[in-house]
C-alpha cells in the first residue's frame, strides 16, 4: 500500500475558507490582561508616530532639519512600540503553530494568525492619520511659526488622503518587522547592555 493512500484525505482549501475567516475573527479579541496591554499599547504608539509620518509624508519641499526634527519628535513612541510589537509577534506565531497543529497548512495558518497584527496597528495608524489630516489646519495656525510640526503642515502639498494610507501600510508592515523573532532578540541584547551600563554607572567610585 502506497503512502499516499494512507494518507487522511484534507478538505479542499476553498472548503476550509469560512472556518479560517471565522478562527481570524475569534483570534482578534485580546484573551487576557497581558493580550489587553500589548494590543492597547500597539495601538497608542502607531496612532502617535502616525501623526508625525503622515506630514512628513504629505510635505513638499522642506528642509533636511525639519524631517529630522519630526523624527525627534517620534522619538518618545519608538520604544513603547518596538516593546509591544514583540509579544505581538510572539502571540502570532504561537497561534500559528496551534494551526498548524490542527492540520492547516503553513499558508493557511500564517494567514489567519496574522489578523491581529494588522488589525491593531492599522487601527491606531488610522486613527492618528485621521486626526491629523483633518486638525492640521488650526495645528499648523496653532503651534509656533517656526516649529518643525508648523513648517511641515505648511510645506505640505495636500495630498493628506494619500499620505494617510502609506502611513498606514508602513506601520503595519514595520510592525510586523519589530515583531519577528530576530527583532526580539535584538531588544533583549540592547535591555541587557542597557541593564549593564546602568549598573556600571552606579557602581561605587573609588575615592
Amino acid at each position: 500500500m502506497s503512502a499516499t493512500a494512507t494518507r487522511p484525505e484534507e478538505a479542499p482549501e476553498n472548503s476550509r475558507l469560512p472556518v479560517l475567516l471565522w478562527l481570524a475573527w475569534r483570534f482578534l479579541p485580546p484573551l487576557n490582561r497581558q493580550d489587553q496591554r500589548t494590543l492597547t499599547w500597539v495601538g497608542v504608539s502607531c496612532a502617535y508616530l502616525a501623526v508625525p509620518l503622515t506630514v512628513g509624508l504629505a510635505a513638499g519641499d522642506v528642509p533636511g532639519l525639519t524631517l529630522l526634527s519630526l523624527l525627534f519628535l517620534s522619538a518618545p513612541g519608538l520604544p513603547i512600540w518596538w516593546m509591544s510589537a514583540i509579544p505581538l509577534g510572539e502571540r502570532r506565531r504561537e497561534t500559528s503553530l496551534a494551526l498548524r497543529q490542527a492540520r492547516i497548512n503553513t499558508r493557511s495558518a500564517a494567514a489567519t494568525s496574522i489578523s491581529r497584527q494588522v488589525a491593531y496597528p492599522a487601527a491606531g495608524a488610522i486613527i492618528g492619520t485621521v486626526l491629523i489630516a483633518l486638525l492640521h489646519g488650526p495645528i499648523g495656525r496653532a503651534l509656533p511659526a517656526k516649529a518643525p510640526l508648523a513648517i511641515a503642515i505648511r510645506s505640505a502639498s495636500g495630498n493628506w488622503l494619500l499620505a494617510s494610507g502609506a502611513s498606514v501600510v508602513l506601520l503595519v508592515a514595520l510592525t510586523a518587522v519589530l515583531g519577528t523573532k530576530g527583532s526580539a532578540d535584538c531588544y533583549a541584547k540592547v535591555r541587557r547592555l542597557a541593564a549593564r551600563i546602568g549598573r556600571r554607572e552606579a557602581a561605587p567610585q573609588p575615592q
